[in-house]
């Protein structure tokens, strides 16, 4: 599961923005640091429903005093305003004689068209419901797994859920598609568990030669209507593949399964590209040039991924080993300029020798 996460404004008002002295007491151990979380955990819930109540939409029209907005809303006054003086005092809106409007933070990141309320409301529900059975998962190493049954049952999360998916992926694959250099003339692409199809998508815009076959679960896959690509249902562990491809991707892909599963799936990408052909994976990775935030964002969805799914971030040495042991050679890999937190990899499949 990956929302995407865009780079923190720094130079709007933060939520939470402490002064340096009170920063430094909680950074020196002289404050209580947990406080800090806590009201993280709060300012980001109130976030999450002022995003799903229509608060910054509303006020992306002018500023509004919490009566006149909540009529707007339909919502109750003595609740509406106690969110609205949260969002406040954690930097989320500003509040003048006209009323409550957005500050910069808000107009930036949580206004049409930004999604990040959406990102928001999604991981309200994962950490709300999913997380709250952590400690006995950890404690008995039993996570809870199966997030796609989850979101099945939750189609007012799996909506926003499977959109960011599509909205990080297009983001992504246009980078991707002008990274990996294809020769001319006719090519067949595979792209396993492609779902939306939005990086063969990209790869049929680049190179005009190019046909492309998406396969997914049932209820993952996208709508068709490009004349290139093709979608066709099928489980990437369980349904052989069908023909040899000259690309086979596998993108944003193995992290969530498990490690045995995960090499199952570049084994089958292997087996499944043409002598000479090419075995590209873009996957999210923990290195030294994600900033602070990305980084603990990352070691998050890593827990994550291990308790919904029970898979997990990976790094570059081990899908390099896994490409290397199954014949690939040379591999390459080179990280994205759009996301400090993936990697593209990429391996040639050998000519074979009589």
């Amino acid at each position: 599961m990956r929302p995407p996460m865009p780079p923190t404004p720094w130079s709007a008002r933060m939520p939470i923005d402490l002064p340096f002295a009170e920063a430094r007491a909680y950074a020196h151990g002289r404050a209580p640091a947990p406080l800090l979380d806590l009201v993280g955990a709060m300012a980001g819930q109130a976030a999450a429903t002022g995003a799903s109540l229509g608060v910054f939409e509303a006020l992306s029209r002018g500023p509004r005093h919490a009566e006149a907005l909540a009529g707007d809303l339909g919502c109750d006054p003595s609740g509406l305003a106690r969110l609205l003086a949260l969002l406040h005092t954690t930097g989320y809106l500003e509040l003048t004689d006209h009323g409550y409007g957005n500050a910069p933070v808000a107009a930036a990141w949580l206004c049409p068209p930004a999604t990040y309320g959406h990102v928001l409301r999604v991981w309200q529900a994962v950490l709300g419901e999913l997380w709250a059975d952590l400690a006995p998962a950890i404690r008995t190493g039993r996570p809870r797994g199966d997030l796609t049954a989850w979101l099945a049952e939750r189609p007012e999360v799996s909506i926003p859920f499977q959109s960011l998916q599509r909205g990080l992926a297009q983001w992504l694959a246009e980078e991707v598609a002008w990274l990996v250099p294809l020769p001319e003339g006719p090519l067949r692409l595979l792209d396993l568990a492609g779902g939306h199809g939005a990086y063969s998508l990209a790869f049929c815009a680049v190179h005009p030669g190019l046909t492309a076959t998406v396969t997914d679960l049932p209820e993952a896959l996208g709508e068709g209507g490009h004349g290139r690509v093709e979608w066709r249902a099928a489980d990437p562990l369980l349904d052989p593949v069908a023909g040899r491809y000259d690309v086979v991707l596998l993108c944003d892909v193995l992290h969530g399964f498990p490690a045995a599963q995960a090499r199952r799936l570049v084994d089958g990408a292997v087996s499944a590209t043409v002598p000479g052909g090419r075995v590209v994976i873009l996957e999210t990775v923990a290195g030294a040039r994600a900033g602070v935030a990305e980084t603990a964002f990352t070691a998050g969805f890593d827990l994550n991924l291990w308790h919904t799914q029970g898979g997990g971030v990976l790094d570059v040495p081990t899908i390099t080993g896994w490409l290397a042991s199954a014949g690939c050679g040379p591999i390459e890999h080179r990280d994205l300029s759009r996301s400090a937190t993936h990697t593209l990899i990429t391996a040639r499949q050998p000519w074979r020798t009589l």
